[in-house]
Parts: structure tokens; C-alpha cells; sequence
């Protein structure tokens, strides 16, 4: 690779990891997130109504890791053609991490749009009006929660990773290929949740071993090892 491609390569790996402290920070702080993905309607509500501000950065910012990981994949599509690793195998990698990146801002979007709201004209309704916005909330998070989560950031993200593990391999990149597989299985891994619920522990541990994943893959990267 060229080394500007290699410096945008190097940039948009680090960005995944730099960009996703934010929302870890942000909204951990302000509604606990991400374990507050999982609280009732009736007690995440009235948190996402008391930290307006925070909800908007936190989730513009998780928005936009996975804007960049269009880029990233289209660059790492690149980096195996330069590598001799080109054909349809780089076209499916490429379309697998456009798409995650797609679904996972599909779901995070209700954050931005109508959680806020659903959760404004909680904070003044009576009763039996709470109970309906609390059952909106709670079917509008299980749908778009599948898309963002379980299409987004698990299945389609976790074939993803599984596939540029195996071209890393294949390049002779012996460690940061078997941590790309990793990560790939864990991810994979949490989509049997939907079968056997204790698998979405797995979650807390798919995520930092990714995150370090992208900043080791960066690293090499600008140090020309890639």
C-alpha cells in the first residue's frame, strides 16, 4: 500500500477504538449504558429524559464509529488486494463490513430520534398513557435493538472479523490474524443468545478484545508491519 493509504488505513482502525470512549464514557456515566440497554422502559426513561445532552453525544458519537466502519472496510478491502488477496473474497469482506456498519447505525438512530421523545411525554403522562409509551418503547427497542445489536454489531460484524482475521493470517500476520478470529467467534458467539440467554454475557468480552484488536491493527499499521 501506499503510504497515504496506509495512514488512512492506520487512522480509521485507531478511530473505531478513540471514537467508541466516548459513548463508553459519556453515556456510562450519564445512564449506565451499556447495561441500561437492558433495564425496563418505566427505569430508562426517566434516565434518557434527565441527561438529554449526554444521550445526544454519547449515541452521535457510537453513530459515528459506525459511519467510519464503511471506510475502514473498503480500506481493509484494499489492503488484501495489495496483498494478492483480491476477488470475491475482498468483495464479500467489504459488503460484510459496510453492512454491519449500516445495520449497527440503523439501530442506534432510535436513540437519537425517538427514545428522547418517547421518553419527554413519559415524564408528563399520566398513568395509562405511561403504559402504552412504555410498551411503544419496549417493542420499538426489540426490533431496532435486533437490527443494530444482533445484525449489526454481532452477526454481521462477527463473519467480518472472522474473515479479515483469515486474511491477516494468510498475509503471515500469525497473532494479529488469531485475534481477529477471536473476536469474530465472540461475537458470533452472542447471537446464540437468542437460544441460550447466558451467551450474551459473552458481550463484555467481545467488545475490549476488538477494541484492542483495531489499536494492535493500527499500530502495525503505521509502523509499515501490515
Amino acid at each position: 500500500m501506499s503510504a497515504p493509504s496506509r495512514t488512512a488505513l492506520a487512522g480509521l482502525l485507531a478511530l473505531q477504538t478513540a471514537l467508541f470512549a466516548v459513548p463508553m464514557v459519556v453515556l456510562g456515566q450519564a445512564i449506565g449504558w451499556p447495561g441500561s440497554l437492558r433495564l425496563p422502559a418505566a427505569e430508562i426513561l426517566p434516565l434518557i429524559h434527565a441527561h438529554p445532552g449526554a444521550v445526544q453525544l454519547g449515541y452521535t458519537a457510537y453513530l459515528l464509529v459506525s459511519l467510519a466502519l464503511v471506510p475502514l472496510a473498503f480500506a481493509l478491502r484494499a489492503w488484501m488486494i495489495a496483498k494478492g488477496q483480491g476477488g470475491w473474497q475482498a468483495d464479500a469482506l467489504a459488503f460484510l463490513g459496510a453492512a454491519a456498519g449500516v445495520l449497527k447505525m440503523l439501530g442506534i438512530v432510535r436513540w437519537l430520534s425517538a427514545m428522547p421523545l418517547l421518553a419527554a411525554q413519559h415524564a408528563t403522562a399520566d398513568a395509562a398513557t405511561r403504559a402504552l409509551l412504555e410498551a411503544s418503547f419496549t417493542a420499538l427497542n426489540a426490533y431496532a435493538g435486533a437490527v443494530g445489536e444482533l445484525l449489526g454489531v454481532q452477526l454481521t460484524s462477527g463473519l467480518w472479523l472472522l474473515g479479515i482475521g483469515t486474511a491477516l493470517l494468510r498475509a503471515g500476520h500469525t497473532w494479529l490474524g488469531a485475534w481477529g478470529l477471536a473476536a469474530g467467534t465472540l461475537f458470533l458467539a452472542v447471537t446464540l443468545r437468542l437460544a441460550i440467554p447466558e451467551a450474551a454475557a459473552l458481550q463484555t468480552a467481545a467488545v475490549p478484545v476488538a477494541l484492542l484488536w483495531f489499536l494492535a491493527l493500527a499500530a502495525a499499521t503505521a509502523r509499515g508491519k501490515l
